[in-house]
């Protein structure tokens, strides 16, 4: 009796064993498919965002918006709807610490003039060249972290510096570099001089960027709410003082008036569609990895492109195209060097001597 007992019982333990590891491997089952689900949410997410991006970018380019005004608009909703969050959810305007204020201020000022002038140098050159300048903060970034943040370089991130550097120079085709190869200005663009001025417009964004990149780094703890509502509201002081000097804006003087109800549901819509890319992709962030997101986004450069061709009708230049394809490589290896076999087995030497000393 008691043989048979233990028998019984033991087989009643291996019945628990294996009920319990099936129940862990459908657990395991049910947490890979949350997980593979979150990626394919995530990916589809940064994809919306760049297609939401590029559709902010081509309302400004194509329907003569006054960039002035709709700046206005979207940091005075950016302000109500994440000043409403930051409320509700009982977070600090700023936070306590002194150095951690200023960071937060600074990241916001630098935020608010590269979204400003990125929409201000769609207004003046063709949106593909201005997404190709911006596309290129990367090389900010990676100055700025070695001097402030004390990065280490390596060859990949100067490589693909350099990479975006030369897609950059092919892209805005300065004259004097291509002057001997195309004589006649006009042919290097379609805007003439103005041209130009998106350009600069756009390496001031890019700049910025590079530098809003580095300060959010130092903004350790600092909710993102926090930091998206300071970038809105410099972003607002700099956009009533931009409407002083746009003849063309009505919508802080007594034209106002005179703005149509097309004009305000044009102002209202390139608002609500750029904070939706700007929620998208940080939610995207949050499923994904960063560098998968920072990918995906190259994909509004080629998706720009073929909308400015059917656009316009023509055909981008072979410089622009090669440009183009140098600031995605770059971009691209910028991401996911670190997962580089030959990457990584030098990080791993790099701790062991880190170890040993």
């Amino acid at each position: 009796m008691i043989s048979e007992y233990g028998a019984i019982e033991s087989n009643t333990d291996d019945q628990e064993k294996n009920n319990d590891l099936e129940s862990n491997t459908d657990s395991e089952n049910i947490n890979d498919k949350k997980i593979n689900l979150n990626k394919v949410i995530g990916v589809l997410l940064s994809i919306s965002a760049g297609i939401l991006f590029s559709a902010n970018n081509f309302m400004i380019n194509q329907l003569n918006i006054v960039v002035s005004d709709a700046v206005v608009v979207r940091c005075i909703l950016q302000i109500i709807i994440y000043g409403a969050i930051i409320y509700i959810s009982g977070d600090r305007f700023l936070p306590e610490d002194n150095r951690k204020k200023v960071y937060t201020l600074i990241q916001g000022l630098a935020g608010s003039v590269a979204f400003i002038t990125s929409l201000a140098s769609v207004s003046f050159m063709p949106v593909p060249d201005a997404l190709c300048i911006i596309f290129a903060r990367p090389v900010v970034t990676i100055l700025l972290s070695a001097l402030i943040l004390k990065d280490r370089l390596n060859i990949y991130k100067c490589f693909s510096g350099l990479l975006l550097l030369v897609g950059v120079t092919l892209v805005c085709k300065p004259p004097f570099l291509f002057n001997a190869l195309i004589p006649d200005e006009s042919e290097v663009t379609d805007n003439g001089a103005m041209y130009f001025v998106g350009v600069y417009l756009a390496l001031t964004a890019c700049g910025t960027n590079g530098l809003m990149d580095v300060i959010i780094a130092k903004c350790e703890g600092v909710s993102t709410t926090v930091l998206v509502n300071w970038l809105a509201i410099p972003g607002l002081v700099i956009a009533v003082i931009y409407t002083q000097f746009d003849a063309r804006s009505c919508i802080l003087s007594a034209n106002i008036v005179n703005i149509s109800a097309y004009d305000w549901f044009i102002l209202l819509a390139t608002a609500v569609i750029g904070l939706l890319a700007s929620i998208t992709m940080c939610q995207a962030i949050k499923m994904i990895s960063p560098a998968i997101v920072a990918a995906l986004s190259t994909l509004e450069l080629p998706l720009a492109y073929v909308v400015q061709t059917l656009l316009s009708g023509q055909v981008p230049d072979m410089f622009s195209c090669l440009g183009g394809g140098l600031i995605l490589s770059g971009v691209l290896i910028l991401s996911f060097h670190h997962k580089l076999p030959c990457f990584r087995s030098r990080q791993n030497a790099e701790e062991y001597t880190r170890l040993l000393d």
